[in-house]
């Protein structure tokens, strides 16, 4: 053959190769564009002003679960629910409504000094909190703490340190002062731990006052609508230690000043709540006191009150000799709705928090997956359940209720994979937890990023607070794909378009070629535990991993050891260290060592930021 030919004939075949994977590169491209999109659209849809944050039992719950059951059904998913459904029914403690007031034993009287009785009106006037379940005082002093802080050893500030309040009723304004000023002591503009209620109950508590009464702050009455607005009975949760606590409305405070008024230093009369803010904040001094003459009767009874919310499940069917085995793809549908449990807003109760990052984009990468495996193969391969859970903000309840009723029996499930938080990836970076609960997952992970390009962070001994734990506590190895935590976490600002979306794209792609080798591989994973935490120098095992807040810079738990000194104690995964064994400066692994040691052998108290509030616990470090 001619060179002239030979020639030509090449350089045709190069020129068909390269347009051979030019079209393929186009493809490729054109596919992910494609999937961008509609990852996008499911994240800004349930992510949405219309949905309300997606709080279990609210009918904007209900059009997200719409939503989700559609994306299944179009998947080609079979339901996986009773009764042909796609939804696992299961009642949950609502704690935005979670007890409702009985009014006819629910009381609060009060008596002026010239022996006048005055009826509060229930829910117009004042509104008792479910700080106690059950309760009935009668004829009490009163007493006024300022904002109720003690915060002796750290700022030397303490309103209860002229003034004996044990056997009375206080009244303490929320929030701290100087709230608005950026050098304030109280970590200036933002909320300080001694803003939080459960850290005021705790000091009423060791004060030994019989209950507490709470006034709104003028920030807080003032701020939007003008409205001196009184809490639901729930919407502060509950607390670790009990104690009758009422909400009350300003304005009723505010008679009593007029009539019995709180006095400065130099005897001036304050007769109203804002001109004790105002002093407070100029000097930074309690103005503690007993109100003289007044007394209190105050009792409520409360019914617990439950709600319906649904697990969604869709099952894409095996084939061949792995059909029968299972891997679980979830991740928690359910959000905070209004902020008004476990926001870390000032503005929790007022504005929707939306929860695009948490966890609408896991929500959505559930979703694609399910459009990319629930179509039938003919290749062996394992079964699917995909399942989105509700009320994991209530403390895991959905994938709780799911272990505990799985749609296959639990020791035929392989492997559970699951997504919380994953649309704001940086540097590339993608949080693998629970890559260790299983020996054949590093390597799958490695041959699954090579045509992705993650940076794979593998989390030393850490397992993150998500839905995966329950599946953990049932040796199901596991795997819980995220994207670190953000400024706007359980914050109304959660929103759509801060959401990395190409990221959360590629997290997607990653777990795909990754759920495509843990479906096909012949031996199914063996479980095996993870390390046993670190000790200190005596010895001590608190049983928890550690790692630190993106945010708070503060020492996260990040994984409780079953039977260990935390669990038994109530830390729970996601909790931060505020203070261990009277110290506050614990923000590192080595200072909270330290302090173990030197808590060795004794009860000492640890207090955590657990959503916001304040909880404090003893830890028992006697070495057996």
């Amino acid at each position: 053959m001619p060179r002239t030919h030979l020639l030509t004939i090449c350089l045709t075949l190069v020129f068909c190769c390269s347009a051979v994977h030019a079209d393929d590169n186009d493809r490729t491209s054109a596919a992910s564009a494609i999937a961008t999109k509609r990852i996008g659209e499911d994240i800004e849809y349930l992510a949405s002003d219309e949905l309300k944050g997606r709080q279990p039992g609210t009918p904007e719950m209900k059009l997200a679960e719409d939503y989700i059951v559609q994306a299944f059904k179009d998947a080609g998913l079979k339901p996986g629910g009773p009764d042909d459904s796609y939804l696992q029914p299961f009642d949950v403690v609502n704690r935005r409504a979670s007890h409702t007031i009985n009014p006819e034993t629910t009381y609060l009287n009060l008596t002026t000094p010239e022996g006048e009785s005055l009826s509060l009106e229930c829910e117009q006037q004042f509104v008792p909190m479910v700080y106690r379940e059950t309760y009935a005082l009668d004829d009490l002093p009163v007493a006024f703490v300022g904002y109720g802080i003690n915060a002796e050893r750290e700022h030397n500030y303490n309103e209860y340190r002229d003034i004996d309040v044990e056997g009375k009723v206080v009244v303490l304004i929320r929030g701290e002062p100087q709230q608005a000023k950026a050098d304030s002591v109280f970590d200036g503009e933002d909320t300080s731990r001694y803003s939080y209620l459960q850290t005021k109950v705790d000091a009423a508590i060791e004060a030994k006052a019989a209950a507490i009464i709470m006034v709104n702050d003028a920030g807080r009455a003032f701020d939007d609508d003008g409205e001196d607005e009184l809490a639901s009975a729930s919407q502060f949760g509950r607390v670790t230690k009990e104690i009758p606590f009422v909400h009350l409305k300003r304005a009723t405070f505010n008679q009593m000043l007029q009539q019995t008024p709180i006095y400065t230093a130099v005897g001036n009369p304050l007769n109203s709540l804002e001109e004790i803010e105002r002093e407070i904040d100029e000097t930074l001094e309690p103005l503690s006191q007993t109100i003289s003459g007044w007394r209190i009767k105050m009792a409520a009874e409360f019914t617990e009150v439950k709600m319906v919310t649904s697990n969604i499940i869709g099952i894409a069917p095996g084939q061949g000799d792995l059909a029968d085995e299972t891997i679980v793809i979830g991740a928690h549908y359910d959000h905070l709705g209004m902020g008004n449990y476990g926001s870390r807003s000032r503005d929790a109760g007022k504005a929707i928090h939306n929860g695009a990052d948490d966890n609408a984009t896991g929500t959505a990468a559930v979703m694609e997956l399910a459009r990319r495996f629930g179509k039938p193969t003919n290749a062996p391969a394992r079964r699917i359940v995909f399942v989105c859970f509700s009320a994991e903000e209530l403390g895991l309840v959905g994938s709780r209720h799911y272990v505990e009723n799985p749609v296959v029996p639990i020791e035929q499930t392989v492997a559970m994979i699951n997504f919380d938080m994953i649309g704001y990836l940086r540097e590339d970076s993608l949080l693998m937890f629970g890559w260790d609960t299983a020996k054949v997952f590093d390597q799958m992970l490695i041959d699954a990023n090579k045509d992705v390009g993650l940076t794979l962070v593998k989390p030393p001994a850490g397992f993150g607070g998500s839905d995966h734990l329950p599946f953990n506590s049932a040796k199901v190895p596991n795997l819980f794909f995220n994207t670190g935590l953000n400024g706007v976490y359980h914050t109304p600002d959660d929103d759509f378009e801060a959401i990395n979306v190409p990221g959360a794209t590629r997290v997607i792609d990653f777990s795909a070629q990754f759920v495509e080798k843990l479906r096909t591989i012949e031996q199914r994973p063996d479980y095996q535990q993870i390390a046993q935490s670190r000790r200190s120098s005596k010895g001590v095992k608190l049983g928890i991993a550690i790692g630190v807040d993106d945010q708070s810079g503060r020492l996260k738990v990040e994984r409780v050891l079953e039977d260990s000194i935390a669990e038994n104690a109530g830390i729970k995964v996601g909790d931060q260290i505020m203070a261990f064994n009277g110290r506050t400066n614990v923000n590192s692994h080595r200072r909270l060592s330290r302090e173990i040691k030197r808590g060795a052998g004794k009860v000492v108290q640890i207090i955590l930021d657990r959503d916001g509030a304040a909880i404090v616990l003893e830890l028992d470090l006697k070495t057996p």
